[in-house]
């Protein structure tokens, strides 16, 4: 768990950090949860703008965009959950609780990735071969992010 956090701030530090005239980038601000899941409302209105949805595509967008939304939020509150929990940490880390707490975080993204592909399927079965290849990328995107294993 603590993995996917450092990565996590690492990615965000990347992608997100203004270079100043030296070499080195600016200390990471942790992101809130609010910044989180505007981050993905702002991805997922990206990536209903790349596709050019049909109005009969378009039916089917809502379950998608709901489902995004509810896993943006979950993954929001687990990362406000990790951050609050890293920082109370003293002493030793033990093995067993972390492979304990690793074991939670897959399941629960396992089910957030289940979630996500049922709400998706109907919305790619409705595409074309060039969206579906446009979408499939985003999909994939979206498994790198923003977790970041």
């Amino acid at each position: 768990m603590r993995k996917a956090l450092v990565v996590l701030a690492t990615a965000v530090m990347v992608a997100g950090s203004v270079l100043t005239g030296s070499a080195f980038a600016r200390a990471p601000i942790p992101l809130s949860a609010n910044q989180i899941t505007d981050q993905l409302a702002a991805r997922t209105a990206r990536i209903k703008a790349d596709l050019r949805l049909t109005p009969e595509q378009d039916k089917h967008w809502p379950g998608f965009e709901s489902a995004m939304r509810e896993i943006g939020k979950t993954n929001a509150d687990r990362l406000m959950a990790e951050q609050t929990e890293g920082t109370q940490q003293k002493g030793p880390i033990d093995i067993i609780e972390q492979l304990r707490m690793q074991s939670k975080y897959l399941s629960a993204r396992s089910a957030d990735r289940k979630k996500l592909a049922d709400a998706a399927e109907p919305l790619f079965a409705s595409l074309n071969d060039q969206q579906k290849r446009r979408f499939a990328e985003e999909l994939l995107g979206l498994s790198r992010w923003p977790e970041g294993d």
